[in-house]
């Protein structure tokens, strides 16, 4: 009959233990797992009145935010990450635009997120189940990178035509 050590029975016993059965911490005040993902997020003191607005787009978390019912649309951006940005381009204009909806009205405001931070007076308060939509936009400009490699196409273009008719 075969016998195992009892060291590397132990150590079978450990590794073969689900996933789940470790212990799990929570940090701050909420109770879900920030990932990339869309989630479900609290934010408020306990009895305050809440509302849930829907966050989407190029944001850091979106997902659905429960939060107090005086929480602002740029509070509300900042909980859910802000915009997300990917390595930016010195040739390249950036833009980010925020857009809310209103159920049964459609779109009630629009702007770029610079007029928002300027005009904070003009933003419309949330109401329950509005939704906010983050997009960030970028244009390329056209660089020296650019035209250089357009002239070098052309000049080896004009090479190959020499080259192939003998001129």
């Amino acid at each position: 009959m075969f016998r195992l050590p009892l060291a590397l029975a132990a150590l079978l016993l450990v590794l073969a233990l689900p996933a789940s059965a470790q212990p799990v911490t929570r940090i701050g005040q909420s109770e879900q797992m920030r990932q990339n993902t869309t989630g479900y997020y609290y934010y408020h003191l306990p009895g305050e009145a809440t509302i849930q607005v829907s966050v989407n787009g190029s944001v850091l978390y979106p997902g659905l935010y429960e939060v107090s019912t005086d929480t602002d649309m740029r509070r509300l951006l900042s909980l859910a990450g802000g915009p997300r940005f990917e390595v930016r381009d010195r040739n390249s204009n950036r833009r980010v635009e925020l857009r809310l909806f209103r159920p049964d009205v459609g779109q009630i405001y629009a702007a770029n997120l610079e007029d928002a931070s300027s005009n904070p007076a003009f933003i419309p308060g949330l109401q329950h189940d509005d939704a906010l939509v983050v997009e960030v936009i970028e244009r390329r400009r056209i660089g020296w990178q650019d035209i250089a490699t357009v002239i070098g196409t052309v000049g080896t273009l004009a090479f190959i035509v020499t080259a192939v008719t003998g001129n």
